[in-house]
């Protein structure tokens, strides 16, 4: 059911565009964009001057590439490329913040009649991983678990779609991943699980967007209009788990079995605006690897690095950059 305050506010804020504004925003398969995306809520707003259009990435690498590039105005990754992005000189901004509450949504999988039976067993084996994911990092803390580090492996990088067919072939030995792809190889490949989150802390998802974003007027406006939009999706989809399923499955391509998996996982869906405090395991994160000479140079996490916004239960309220 449509909110007339929103609708309305929408109206008056976008009357007197002269043109419709393009808003790309970055996303990858699973996730709290995916399901807007599926649902086409955001179709409505071409009609009040906002046209936005979705490309889809593989892995949070890349898609932040495009982000510092102007390709893309919005991505929402896990909580490794960020730091990545920024470290490499990026120019982005983080502005919200999914939690985590699963364990299982990313694992360390293994062919299922490896003789790798234990974390300690990977020594000076071959490890795919997306260099610069959340799973890069997910692997780190699974090394440091057996007391083993990059150094004790060979870290191969390689993104998803190239990864399971390495694994299957028996040119990797494992594969640092996350779902919905962990869950297909699992599936679909047979698969095992090595390791997961348990007992390693779980990694949160975020929502980034390039500094001219904030900068521009009308693309701030849009970006508010997202994150609302994010926010209501997030309370249908809790109470709508099948319908999100089948949705996924059209839209994605995503194997429903699969989908029956990770969806309960990722519940209950959320998202919130990035505050001082989240900046706390992102520069955990960023020390670990600078430490272990894995980042291009060290990042200080500091409010030049990410936007508190208003409440996103006020879509068109005025964002203020800090």
């Amino acid at each position: 059911m449509k909110n007339p305050l929103i609708v309305s506010t929408l109206t008056l804020a976008l009357a007197g565009s002269a043109h419709a504004l393009t808003f790309t925003i970055g996303y990858q398969k699973g996730g709290l964009p995916a399901i807007l995306k599926a649902r086409g809520t955001l179709d409505k707003y071409a009609a009040q001057g906002i046209d936005f259009k979705w490309a889809l990435f593989t892995a949070g690498p890349p898609l932040l590439e495009a982000a510092n590039a102007g390709a893309v105005d919005f991505g929402s990754v896990g909580n490794a490329p960020g730091v990545f992005a920024l470290a490499g000189g990026a120019d982005l901004k983080f502005v919200a913040v999914n939690e985590n509450r699963s364990d299982s949504t990313e694992a360390v999988i293994v062919p299922k009649d490896s003789g790798i039976k234990a974390v300690a067993d990977l020594k000076g084996k071959k490890v795919g991983v997306a260099r610069g994911s959340s799973a890069h990092f997910f692997l780190y803390n699974v090394l440091n678990s057996a007391g083993l580090g990059f150094g004790d492996i060979t870290v191969v990088p390689l993104l998803p779609p190239d990864a399971r067919p390495a694994l299957e072939s028996g040119s990797i030995d494992a594969w640092a991943i996350w779902d919905p792809y962990l869950t297909t190889a699992v599936q679909g490949g047979g698969a095992r699980v090595l390791r997961d989150h348990t007992g390693l802390g779980r990694g949160d998802g975020y929502h980034l967007v390039p500094s001219a974003v904030l900068r521009n007027p009308e693309k701030k406006r849009a970006l508010q209009v997202l994150l609302a939009e994010l926010s209501r999706t997030a309370e249908w989809a809790n109470k709508n788990q099948a319908t999100v399923i089948a949705q996924f499955a059209d839209d994605l391509g995503v194997p429903r079995s699969v989908l029956e998996v990770t969806v309960p996982k990722a519940l209950p869906f959320n998202i919130r605006p990035f505050r001082a405090g989240d900046t706390r395991p992102l520069q955990r994160l960023a020390d670990a690897f600078t430490e272990d000479g894995v980042l291009p140079r060290a990042v200080n996490f500091g409010p030049q690095q990410y936007v508190t916004l208003p409440s996103f239960t006020a879509p068109l309220a005025t964002v203020e950059s800090k």
